[in-house]
């Protein structure tokens, strides 16, 4: 079990290195893209700073700590499109009749979708996020310890798990549905927008949809509550919100291989 897993863990990182030197030798590309994601990015934290310009706080949080908020979301988002993209090429694949190529090579069929594509723009949202987040705590005045670097870094993790879970899950759609649009897999990543703003602000039923449903609150509203020591009615919300990424990536391995026993290829 653990050489099969270190081979894949290997075989990954070959691909997604591939991957990458492809997009490198197109040096002005790859920039322009890099700065274009960092400019679309920004350009929701330009309507927060707007905001704010006006007021001073909306339900008691100010600027910096919506911000952080932002960061929080950001930075996954970045990280998912570097690293874990390829199942929007799922639709295409099972399409073009490309799939069942991926069933009869010795190598995992979840692996090689997922190393499909690596959106190396990805990276200016990422860095971005960390920049925001950096100066929302200088602005703050927080001081961190060994202890929420951890956790920060522990939510990052869960929540790269979360949203490219979230994405694995609803492109399996094709399965069912082979129509050429992703509908329900674009509306569910625009949701992500409701993330970077605090739950509070939501009716009932949408807090209870993003918290319980579809579980983007773990990725910034929960764990910011706990790095900007805000109060929090239940703060094991808070501090389990790392492990919301792993408890929806079984869902999505249970999801793929249900897609798999199911698969009768375009032929058929």
């Amino acid at each position: 079990m653990l050489r099969r897993l270190a081979r894949n863990v290997r075989l990954y990182g070959k691909l997604q290195l591939l991957h990458m030197r492809m997009r490198l030798e197109y040096e002005a590309d790859f920039w322009i893209g890099v700065v274009g994601d960092g400019f679309r990015t920004t350009a929701t934290f330009v309507f927060i700073w707007a905001l704010f310009g006006r007021i001073n706080q909306v339900q008691g949080w100010g600027l910096w700590e919506i911000a952080s908020l932002y960061a929080l979301v950001i930075m996954p988002i970045g990280l998912v499109e570097l690293l874990y993209d390829g199942q929007w090429e799922l639709r295409r694949l099972v399409n073009m009749g490309e799939f069942d190529r991926i069933l009869v090579r010795p190598l995992s069929p979840a692996l090689q979708v997922i190393t499909q594509v690596s959106g190396i723009h990805g990276l200016g949202s990422a860095l971005l996020g960390l920049v925001v987040l950096g100066t929302a705590v200088h602005q703050l005045h927080l001081s961190w310890g060994p202890g929420q670097v951890l956790f920060l870094l522990a939510t990052l993790v869960g929540s790269v798990l979360l949203i490219g879970s979230l994405n694995y899950i609803t492109n399996c759609q094709v399965f069912w549905e082979p129509a050429a649009n992703a509908s329900l897999a674009i509306m569910v990543q625009e949701s992500i927008e409701f993330a970077k703003y605090p739950i509070s602000l939501y009716h009932f039923v949408v807090q209870f949809f993003i918290t319980w449903i579809m579980p983007l609150a773990f990725v910034s509203y929960y764990p910011a509550l706990i790095l900007l020591g805000k109060p929090i009615p239940h703060p094991w919300l808070g501090y389990a919100a790392p492990l919301a990424g792993p408890a929806l990536a079984l869902v999505a391995s249970f999801v793929w291989r249900v897609c798999l026993r199911n698969y009768q290829g375009t032929g058929s």
